[in-house]
């Protein structure tokens, strides 16, 4: 939804938008406030997405206050990442093929949180997050930061993101481990089955 904020306390961390019709008010906390580093304002126009607690009451979530961008560090990890990988497979004798299988698992992932997040917005059937998960932990999770950075989807739900980042830094791990010794023979020996 489209809103502005019609009142906030700096100082406790909290205040109302109202939707751009006037119809709805809603409780917002800075903890829902997306643009990392910004302290909102009254009368920041945002958009925002509406859940209901377990009290009946309505809440923003997933805020995006329009006009200001906090940095992206992790879409930078991710393609940094993607830039050591390249240079890491060329200075060591990796599998070339290793890098459009990244950039093809990082493509599938963004359409597939991009899908997800339609689906929950139209109420729709849902991509499970353990899929999402495995297409990270596969290789797909420069991807998924670029779409938790863009879409602001899963951006704010911390057992997600926090099993996000274990199953990065376990494929950080499987990745270096290719370039040793007995991964490149693991590797040859899955080309040489095809």
């Amino acid at each position: 939804m489209k809103g502005q904020i019609v009142e906030w306390n700096d100082a406790k961390g909290y205040g109302f938008i109202s939707s751009v019709d006037g119809k709805l008010k809603v409780f917002v906390h800075i903890s829902s406030i997306t643009n990392r580093g910004y302290r909102p304002k009254v009368k920041d126009s945002v958009t925002f997405d509406v859940a209901e607690d377990n009290k009946g009451r309505f809440n923003a979530e997933n805020v995006v206050v329009q006009g200001v961008k906090g940095f992206p560090y992790t879409v930078l990890f991710g393609f940094s990442f993607l830039v050591a990988a390249t240079a890491s497979i060329t200075v060591f004798n990796g599998e070339i093929l290793l890098i459009p299988l990244y950039l093809f698992l990082s493509i599938f992932t963004y359409f597939m949180f991009a899908w997800d997040k339609q689906a929950a917005q139209d109420g729709s059937w849902r991509t499970s997050e353990s899929t999402l998960h495995m297409l990270s932990l596969v290789g797909g999770w420069p991807g998924a930061l670029l779409a938790q950075f863009q879409l602001r989807h899963k951006s704010r739900k911390q057992p997600f993101k926090f099993i996000l980042w274990v199953a990065i830094f376990i494929n950080i791990g499987g990745f270096v481990w290719l370039l040793s010794e007995s991964g490149r023979r693991l590797i040859q020996s899955v080309l040489g089955a095809f």
